[in-house]
């Protein structure tokens, strides 16, 4: 089993590189979070949206998941429109 080893052996260093964060950090992230939070929460309100909130709250808890479906499934939803 030399592939859960390895496995185990990553985990230290990786909690280590998070707990080690310092508070500068840690508000820089934030600030960065909130900012794509309200840029897809003002994208999505100003486009008609029921959702808007929603939104705004995925993309600043899973930015990195949120942000690509938002703007995909906005893509093809304008798409099938007539224009």
């Amino acid at each position: 089993m030399p592939c859960r080893a390895s496995l185990a052996d990553g985990f230290p260093r990786i909690v280590s590189v998070v707990a080690t964060t310092d508070p500068a950090t840690f508000l820089i992230a934030v600030a960065l979070a909130a900012a794509i939070s309200t840029g897809v929460f003002a994208h999505a309100a100003r486009h008609g949206s029921r959702h808007a909130t929603a939104w705004g709250v995925a993309a600043f808890l899973a930015a990195g998941v949120a942000v690509p479906v938002y703007f995909i499934r906005y893509w093809t939803r304008r798409r099938g429109r007539p224009s």
